[in-house]
Protein backbone atom coordinates (compact mmCIF):
# COMPACT_ATOMS: atom_id res chain seq x y z
CA UNK A 1 0.00 0.00 0.00
CA UNK A 2 1.41 3.69 -0.76
CA UNK A 3 0.39 6.36 1.52
CA UNK A 4 0.07 10.03 -0.11
CA UNK A 5 1.27 13.01 1.37
CA UNK A 6 1.31 16.21 -0.02
CA UNK A 7 4.32 18.83 -0.25
CA UNK A 8 3.12 21.87 -1.49
CA UNK A 9 -0.82 22.97 -2.45
CA UNK A 10 -1.68 20.78 -5.10
CA UNK A 11 -2.23 23.10 -8.48
CA UNK A 12 -4.30 20.62 -10.84
CA UNK A 13 -6.79 22.33 -12.06
CA UNK A 14 -10.14 21.11 -11.90
CA UNK A 15 -13.10 22.19 -13.55
CA UNK A 16 -14.43 25.20 -11.52
CA UNK A 17 -18.33 24.96 -10.65
CA UNK A 18 -20.47 27.31 -12.25
CA UNK A 19 -24.16 27.93 -12.07
CA UNK A 20 -24.34 28.14 -15.72
CA UNK A 21 -21.67 26.24 -17.52
CA UNK A 22 -23.53 26.68 -21.05
CA UNK A 23 -23.37 24.51 -24.37
CA UNK A 24 -25.25 26.41 -26.92
CA UNK A 25 -25.99 24.64 -29.64
CA UNK A 26 -23.01 25.67 -31.93
CA UNK A 27 -20.30 25.22 -28.89
CA UNK A 28 -22.11 23.37 -26.23
CA UNK A 29 -19.30 23.16 -23.38
CA UNK A 30 -17.79 26.29 -21.30
CA UNK A 31 -14.92 27.58 -22.22
CA UNK A 32 -14.41 27.75 -18.05
CA UNK A 33 -14.42 23.88 -17.70
CA UNK A 34 -11.31 21.95 -18.35
CA UNK A 35 -11.21 20.05 -21.74
CA UNK A 36 -9.27 16.69 -22.05
CA UNK A 37 -7.33 18.54 -24.53
CA UNK A 38 -5.83 21.47 -21.99
CA UNK A 39 -2.27 20.78 -21.04
CA UNK A 40 -2.60 19.80 -17.06
CA UNK A 41 -0.29 21.24 -14.01
CA UNK A 42 2.16 19.65 -12.51
CA UNK A 43 0.57 17.94 -9.31
CA UNK A 44 2.32 17.92 -6.48
CA UNK A 45 1.00 15.00 -4.39
CA UNK A 46 3.00 11.82 -4.80
CA UNK A 47 3.82 9.50 -6.79
CA UNK A 48 2.68 11.55 -10.23
CA UNK A 49 -0.39 8.73 -10.69
CA UNK A 50 -2.14 9.25 -6.85
CA UNK A 51 -5.88 9.66 -6.93
CA UNK A 52 -5.19 13.02 -5.25
CA UNK A 53 -3.42 14.18 -8.72
CA UNK A 54 -6.04 12.45 -10.59
CA UNK A 55 -8.74 13.98 -12.26
CA UNK A 56 -12.50 13.65 -11.47
CA UNK A 57 -12.01 10.73 -9.69
CA UNK A 58 -15.46 8.87 -8.82
CA UNK A 59 -15.82 5.92 -6.03
CA UNK A 60 -17.71 2.87 -4.55
CA UNK A 61 -17.42 0.49 -2.25
CA UNK A 62 -17.55 -3.02 -2.77
CA UNK A 63 -19.10 -5.85 -0.94
CA UNK A 64 -16.42 -6.50 1.13
CA UNK A 65 -16.03 -3.14 1.98
CA UNK A 66 -13.12 -2.47 -0.25
CA UNK A 67 -13.09 1.51 -1.52
CA UNK A 68 -12.66 1.74 -5.24
CA UNK A 69 -11.61 4.40 -7.52
CA UNK A 70 -11.62 5.13 -11.32
CA UNK A 71 -9.38 8.55 -12.36
CA UNK A 72 -7.51 10.50 -15.60
CA UNK A 73 -4.51 11.59 -15.79
CA UNK A 74 -2.92 12.47 -19.06
CA UNK A 75 -4.14 9.74 -21.91
CA UNK A 76 -5.18 7.02 -19.56
CA UNK A 77 -7.74 5.87 -17.10
CA UNK A 78 -6.21 4.52 -13.50
CA UNK A 79 -8.03 2.55 -11.18
CA UNK A 80 -7.05 2.16 -7.48
CA UNK A 81 -8.39 0.81 -4.11
CA UNK A 82 -8.47 1.50 -0.35
CA UNK A 83 -8.95 -0.66 2.01
CA UNK A 84 -9.28 2.18 5.01
CA UNK A 85 -11.45 4.32 3.47
CA UNK A 86 -9.22 6.49 1.27
CA UNK A 87 -6.04 6.84 4.18
CA UNK A 88 -3.85 4.63 2.15
CA UNK A 89 -4.22 3.78 -1.78
CA UNK A 90 -3.36 0.63 -3.62
CA UNK A 91 -0.62 0.87 -6.55
CA UNK A 92 -3.15 2.57 -9.73
CA UNK A 93 -3.59 -0.03 -12.50
CA UNK A 94 -4.03 1.85 -15.76
CA UNK A 95 -6.91 0.82 -17.54
CA UNK A 96 -6.73 1.60 -21.24
CA UNK A 97 -3.33 0.21 -22.48
CA UNK A 98 -3.50 2.51 -25.64
CA UNK A 99 -3.56 6.24 -24.50
CA UNK A 100 -6.82 8.21 -25.61
CA UNK A 101 -7.73 11.41 -25.13
CA UNK A 102 -10.26 11.33 -22.09
CA UNK A 103 -13.40 13.94 -21.01
CA UNK A 104 -12.88 15.04 -17.31
CA UNK A 105 -15.30 17.41 -15.96
CA UNK A 106 -17.83 16.83 -13.10
CA UNK A 107 -20.90 15.82 -15.93
CA UNK A 108 -18.63 13.76 -17.79
CA UNK A 109 -15.99 11.57 -15.76
CA UNK A 110 -14.76 8.10 -16.03
CA UNK A 111 -17.02 5.82 -13.93
CA UNK A 112 -16.35 2.63 -11.77
CA UNK A 113 -18.70 -0.28 -10.52
CA UNK A 114 -18.33 -3.56 -9.14
CA UNK A 115 -19.66 -7.11 -9.41
CA UNK A 116 -20.98 -9.47 -7.03
CA UNK A 117 -17.88 -11.40 -7.45
CA UNK A 118 -15.08 -8.74 -7.69
CA UNK A 119 -15.56 -7.88 -11.04
CA UNK A 120 -14.26 -4.06 -11.77
CA UNK A 121 -16.34 -2.56 -14.35
CA UNK A 122 -15.33 0.89 -16.15
CA UNK A 123 -16.73 3.59 -18.45
CA UNK A 124 -15.06 6.59 -19.77
CA UNK A 125 -15.68 8.76 -22.84
CA UNK A 126 -13.31 9.65 -25.48
CA UNK A 127 -12.78 12.76 -27.11
CA UNK A 128 -13.06 12.11 -31.17
CA UNK A 129 -11.94 14.67 -33.69
CA UNK A 130 -15.14 16.77 -34.61
CA UNK A 131 -17.09 19.58 -32.25
CA UNK A 132 -17.54 17.66 -28.88
CA UNK A 133 -17.28 14.47 -30.48
CA UNK A 134 -16.74 11.71 -28.74
CA UNK A 135 -17.31 7.69 -28.36
CA UNK A 136 -18.62 5.92 -25.01
CA UNK A 137 -15.72 3.35 -24.08
CA UNK A 138 -15.93 0.27 -21.40
CA UNK A 139 -13.30 -2.28 -20.01
CA UNK A 140 -13.24 -4.74 -17.14
CA UNK A 141 -11.51 -6.91 -15.00
CA UNK A 142 -12.34 -10.47 -13.78
CA UNK A 143 -9.26 -10.98 -11.74
CA UNK A 144 -9.75 -7.98 -9.37
CA UNK A 145 -7.99 -5.00 -11.09
CA UNK A 146 -4.99 -6.96 -11.56
CA UNK A 147 -5.31 -6.87 -15.27
CA UNK A 148 -8.13 -4.91 -17.73
CA UNK A 149 -9.23 -5.95 -21.24
CA UNK A 150 -8.97 -3.87 -23.94
CA UNK A 151 -10.67 -1.26 -24.32
CA UNK A 152 -13.98 -1.07 -26.38
CA UNK A 153 -17.01 1.27 -27.46
CA UNK A 154 -20.02 0.47 -26.83
CA UNK A 155 -22.08 2.85 -29.02
CA UNK A 156 -22.82 0.82 -32.30
CA UNK A 157 -24.14 3.71 -34.46
CA UNK A 158 -20.21 3.79 -35.93
CA UNK A 159 -20.79 7.48 -36.52
CA UNK A 160 -18.40 10.19 -35.93
CA UNK A 161 -20.56 12.71 -33.48
CA UNK A 162 -21.01 13.50 -30.06
CA UNK A 163 -22.12 10.18 -27.75
CA UNK A 164 -21.02 11.54 -24.73
CA UNK A 165 -21.51 12.28 -20.73
CA UNK A 166 -22.21 8.21 -19.88
CA UNK A 167 -23.82 6.61 -16.73
CA UNK A 168 -22.58 3.14 -15.52
CA UNK A 169 -25.23 1.33 -13.03
CA UNK A 170 -24.74 -2.30 -11.93
CA UNK A 171 -28.45 -3.98 -11.11
CA UNK A 172 -29.05 -6.15 -8.18
CA UNK A 173 -29.15 -8.95 -10.90
CA UNK A 174 -25.84 -8.10 -12.36
CA UNK A 175 -27.13 -6.66 -15.48
CA UNK A 176 -24.58 -3.57 -16.56
CA UNK A 177 -26.43 -0.48 -17.80
CA UNK A 178 -24.99 1.92 -19.40
CA UNK A 179 -27.10 5.21 -20.48
CA UNK A 180 -25.36 8.08 -22.44
CA UNK A 181 -26.08 11.18 -24.63
CA UNK A 182 -26.52 10.62 -28.14
CA UNK A 183 -26.49 12.87 -30.93
CA UNK A 184 -27.09 10.72 -33.78
CA UNK A 185 -30.07 11.31 -34.80
CA UNK A 186 -29.38 14.97 -35.26
CA UNK A 187 -26.89 13.65 -38.21
CA UNK A 188 -29.57 11.80 -39.69
CA UNK A 189 -32.09 14.44 -39.37
CA UNK A 190 -29.64 16.68 -40.82
CA UNK A 191 -29.03 14.30 -43.97
CA UNK A 192 -32.42 14.90 -44.70
CA UNK A 193 -32.65 19.06 -44.29
CA UNK A 194 -34.51 19.06 -40.96
CA UNK A 195 -33.48 20.13 -37.75
CA UNK A 196 -32.91 18.68 -34.51
CA UNK A 197 -33.36 20.26 -30.90
CA UNK A 198 -30.54 19.13 -28.53
CA UNK A 199 -29.34 15.14 -28.46
CA UNK A 200 -31.26 11.74 -27.42
CA UNK A 201 -30.76 9.30 -24.26
CA UNK A 202 -29.67 6.53 -25.17
CA UNK A 203 -28.74 2.84 -23.08
CA UNK A 204 -27.31 -0.32 -24.24
CA UNK A 205 -27.10 -3.77 -21.20
CA UNK A 206 -25.03 -6.38 -20.68
CA UNK A 207 -26.27 -9.44 -19.11
CA UNK A 208 -23.07 -11.84 -19.40
CA UNK A 209 -21.38 -9.19 -17.05
CA UNK A 210 -19.75 -7.10 -19.65
CA UNK A 211 -18.87 -9.89 -22.41
CA UNK A 212 -21.45 -8.30 -24.90
CA UNK A 213 -23.73 -5.40 -24.67
CA UNK A 214 -27.33 -5.37 -26.29
CA UNK A 215 -28.00 -3.45 -29.48
CA UNK A 216 -28.54 0.97 -28.42
CA UNK A 217 -31.86 1.80 -27.59
CA UNK A 218 -33.24 5.20 -27.85
CA UNK A 219 -35.20 5.98 -24.54
CA UNK A 220 -36.46 9.38 -26.13
CA UNK A 221 -35.39 12.39 -28.40
CA UNK A 222 -34.16 16.16 -27.28
CA UNK A 223 -32.45 14.99 -24.19
CA UNK A 224 -30.47 18.32 -23.12
CA UNK A 225 -26.95 18.04 -23.98
CA UNK A 226 -24.46 18.26 -21.64
CA UNK A 227 -25.94 16.89 -18.31
CA UNK A 228 -25.05 13.78 -16.10
CA UNK A 229 -27.93 10.86 -16.36
CA UNK A 230 -29.59 9.56 -13.13
CA UNK A 231 -30.05 5.79 -12.85
CA UNK A 232 -31.68 4.14 -9.74
CA UNK A 233 -33.08 0.38 -9.82
CA UNK A 234 -36.55 -0.24 -9.20
CA UNK A 235 -38.41 -1.85 -7.38
CA UNK A 236 -39.11 -4.43 -9.38
CA UNK A 237 -35.59 -4.94 -10.84
CA UNK A 238 -35.72 -2.63 -13.50
CA UNK A 239 -33.85 0.53 -13.49
CA UNK A 240 -35.49 4.08 -13.60
CA UNK A 241 -33.62 7.21 -15.42
CA UNK A 242 -34.04 10.85 -14.71
CA UNK A 243 -32.32 13.57 -16.60
CA UNK A 244 -32.75 17.01 -17.83
CA UNK A 245 -34.64 16.88 -21.22
CA UNK A 246 -35.88 19.57 -23.97
CA UNK A 247 -39.52 20.82 -23.79
CA UNK A 248 -41.01 22.58 -26.31
CA UNK A 249 -38.38 25.10 -28.27
CA UNK A 250 -35.94 25.23 -25.49
CA UNK A 251 -36.97 24.57 -21.93
CA UNK A 252 -35.41 22.71 -19.55
CA UNK A 253 -36.72 20.88 -17.58
CA UNK A 254 -36.86 16.84 -16.86
CA UNK A 255 -37.91 13.71 -18.26
CA UNK A 256 -38.61 10.45 -16.19
CA UNK A 257 -38.51 6.49 -17.73
CA UNK A 258 -38.40 2.80 -16.63
CA UNK A 259 -35.75 0.86 -18.61
CA UNK A 260 -35.30 -2.79 -18.94
CA UNK A 261 -32.91 -5.06 -20.59
CA UNK A 262 -34.64 -5.89 -23.51
CA UNK A 263 -36.62 -2.55 -24.19
CA UNK A 264 -37.91 0.45 -22.36
CA UNK A 265 -40.85 0.00 -20.36
CA UNK A 266 -42.27 3.55 -20.30
CA UNK A 267 -41.44 7.35 -20.92
CA UNK A 268 -43.54 9.81 -18.36
CA UNK A 269 -42.54 12.61 -20.68
CA UNK A 270 -41.43 16.04 -18.81
CA UNK A 271 -41.94 15.84 -14.61
CA UNK A 272 -40.63 18.85 -13.21
CA UNK A 273 -41.76 22.13 -14.36
CA UNK A 274 -39.65 24.89 -13.81
CA UNK A 275 -39.83 26.78 -16.92
CA UNK A 276 -36.22 27.06 -17.60
CA UNK A 277 -35.96 28.88 -21.27
CA UNK A 278 -32.54 28.64 -22.50
CA UNK A 279 -30.89 28.45 -25.77
CA UNK A 280 -27.88 26.36 -23.89
CA UNK A 281 -27.12 23.36 -21.77
CA UNK A 282 -26.87 24.17 -17.77
CA UNK A 283 -24.12 21.26 -16.79
CA UNK A 284 -26.13 20.69 -14.16
CA UNK A 285 -27.64 16.96 -14.29
CA UNK A 286 -29.98 16.23 -11.82
CA UNK A 287 -29.73 13.33 -8.67
CA UNK A 288 -32.50 10.06 -7.88
CA UNK A 289 -32.60 7.34 -5.28
CA UNK A 290 -35.53 5.09 -5.09
CA UNK A 291 -37.76 4.98 -2.28
CA UNK A 292 -40.27 3.01 -1.00
CA UNK A 293 -43.22 1.51 -3.18
CA UNK A 294 -43.49 3.26 -6.42
CA UNK A 295 -41.51 6.76 -5.00
CA UNK A 296 -37.86 8.34 -6.39
CA UNK A 297 -36.21 10.79 -4.26
CA UNK A 298 -34.94 13.69 -7.01
CA UNK A 299 -32.80 16.63 -6.70
CA UNK A 300 -31.97 19.06 -9.04
CA UNK A 301 -31.14 21.97 -10.25
CA UNK A 302 -33.21 25.37 -11.92
CA UNK A 303 -32.94 28.87 -13.05
CA UNK A 304 -36.64 28.71 -14.57
CA UNK A 305 -38.76 31.64 -14.78
CA UNK A 306 -41.11 29.19 -11.73
CA UNK A 307 -38.25 28.25 -9.51
CA UNK A 308 -34.16 29.02 -9.32
CA UNK A 309 -31.84 27.10 -7.20
CA UNK A 310 -31.85 23.27 -5.97
CA UNK A 311 -34.98 21.81 -5.14
CA UNK A 312 -35.99 17.92 -3.56
CA UNK A 313 -39.13 16.54 -4.80
CA UNK A 314 -40.74 13.06 -4.30
CA UNK A 315 -42.17 11.65 -7.71
CA UNK A 316 -44.37 8.21 -7.41
CA UNK A 317 -44.41 6.46 -11.02
CA UNK A 318 -47.68 4.78 -10.98
CA UNK A 319 -49.72 8.12 -10.70
CA UNK A 320 -47.22 10.73 -12.39
CA UNK A 321 -46.67 13.21 -9.79
CA UNK A 322 -44.66 15.24 -8.25
CA UNK A 323 -45.42 16.22 -4.83
CA UNK A 324 -43.79 17.51 -1.51
CA UNK A 325 -41.41 20.13 -3.26
CA UNK A 326 -38.86 22.03 -1.10
CA UNK A 327 -36.73 24.43 -1.68
CA UNK A 328 -32.78 22.87 -0.66
CA UNK A 329 -30.62 26.56 -1.56
CA UNK A 330 -30.76 29.42 -3.52
CA UNK A 331 -27.50 32.10 -3.75
CA UNK A 332 -24.53 30.12 -4.63
CA UNK A 333 -25.71 26.54 -5.09
CA UNK A 334 -25.26 23.82 -7.60
CA UNK A 335 -24.40 20.38 -8.05
CA UNK A 336 -27.33 18.12 -5.39
CA UNK A 337 -26.44 14.37 -5.03
CA UNK A 338 -28.59 12.80 -3.07
CA UNK A 339 -29.05 8.41 -1.78
CA UNK A 340 -30.83 6.48 0.86
CA UNK A 341 -29.59 4.22 3.57
CA UNK A 342 -32.14 2.17 4.66
CA UNK A 343 -35.11 4.59 5.90
CA UNK A 344 -32.50 7.99 5.65
CA UNK A 345 -32.24 10.17 2.86
CA UNK A 346 -28.93 12.20 2.67
CA UNK A 347 -28.88 14.89 0.24
CA UNK A 348 -25.36 17.01 0.16
CA UNK A 349 -25.10 20.31 -2.25
CA UNK A 350 -21.87 22.73 -3.30
CA UNK A 351 -22.31 26.25 -2.22
CA UNK A 352 -19.81 29.03 -2.78
CA UNK A 353 -19.98 31.95 0.25
CA UNK A 354 -17.85 34.74 -1.17
CA UNK A 355 -14.92 33.31 0.19
CA UNK A 356 -15.20 29.34 0.11
CA UNK A 357 -16.78 26.52 -1.63
CA UNK A 358 -18.78 24.85 0.96
CA UNK A 359 -20.39 21.10 1.24
CA UNK A 360 -23.85 21.08 2.95
CA UNK A 361 -25.71 18.14 4.40
CA UNK A 362 -29.68 17.97 4.32
CA UNK A 363 -31.01 14.61 6.22
CA UNK A 364 -34.54 12.87 6.03
CA UNK A 365 -35.74 9.99 8.12
CA UNK A 366 -39.37 10.01 6.86
CA UNK A 367 -39.45 9.54 2.91
CA UNK A 368 -38.31 13.09 2.60
CA UNK A 369 -41.52 14.57 4.11
CA UNK A 370 -39.58 16.82 6.24
CA UNK A 371 -35.47 17.35 6.52
CA UNK A 372 -33.58 18.68 9.54
CA UNK A 373 -31.15 21.30 9.33
CA UNK A 374 -28.71 21.53 7.30
CA UNK A 375 -25.00 21.62 8.24
CA UNK A 376 -21.73 22.18 6.91
CA UNK A 377 -19.52 18.81 5.89
CA UNK A 378 -16.45 20.32 4.14
CA UNK A 379 -15.02 23.69 2.82
CA UNK A 380 -11.94 24.34 0.36
CA UNK A 381 -10.60 27.91 -1.01
CA UNK A 382 -9.62 26.10 -3.97
CA UNK A 383 -11.03 24.55 -7.17
CA UNK A 384 -13.11 21.62 -6.31
CA UNK A 385 -15.01 18.61 -8.21
CA UNK A 386 -18.82 17.92 -7.51
CA UNK A 387 -20.12 16.14 -4.54
CA UNK A 388 -20.50 12.49 -4.82
CA UNK A 389 -22.33 9.89 -2.32
CA UNK A 390 -21.31 6.38 -1.94
CA UNK A 391 -22.56 3.41 0.87
CA UNK A 392 -21.50 0.81 2.25
CA UNK A 393 -24.36 -1.00 4.12
CA UNK A 394 -25.74 1.38 6.93
CA UNK A 395 -22.91 3.75 6.19
CA UNK A 396 -22.92 6.58 3.92
CA UNK A 397 -19.85 8.54 3.03
CA UNK A 398 -18.93 12.06 1.00
CA UNK A 399 -16.67 11.41 -1.89
CA UNK A 400 -14.80 14.99 -2.59
CA UNK A 401 -11.35 15.84 -4.93
CA UNK A 402 -10.96 19.60 -4.08
CA UNK A 403 -7.46 20.85 -5.72
CA UNK A 404 -5.63 21.49 -2.33
CA UNK A 405 -6.46 18.43 -0.08
CA UNK A 406 -7.25 15.77 -3.12
CA UNK A 407 -9.57 12.89 -2.75
CA UNK A 408 -11.43 12.84 0.86
CA UNK A 409 -13.95 10.49 2.37
CA UNK A 410 -16.26 11.52 4.78
CA UNK A 411 -18.25 9.61 7.21
CA UNK A 412 -21.76 11.32 7.55
CA UNK A 413 -23.38 8.36 9.55
CA UNK A 414 -22.60 7.25 13.01
CA UNK A 415 -23.01 3.54 12.81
Amino acid sequence: MITYKTTNTLRLLLGISVLLAGCSHQAHQVSGVMSASEAKPECTFSPFNSVHCGRTPTTTIDNKGRLWTAYVIGDHVYVSYSDDMGKNFSTPVTVNAEPEEIYTNGENRAKVAIGNKGEIYVSWTVVRDGPFFGDIRFSRSLDGGKHFEPARTVNDDGLQTSHRFETLFVDSNENIYLAWLDKRDLVERQLRGETYNGAALYYTVSQNKGKTFSKNTKVADYSCECCRVALSETQNGNVAAFWRHIFGENTRDHGFAILAPNKVVSFDGRITNDDWEIDACPHHGPSMITGNGDNYHLSWFTLGDKRKGIFYGRYNHQNKILDNLKTIATTGSSHPYITKSRDTLFLVWKQFDGEKTNINLLVSTDEGQSWNDSRLISSTTGASDHPLLITNNEKVFLSWHTSEEGLRLIRLTNQ
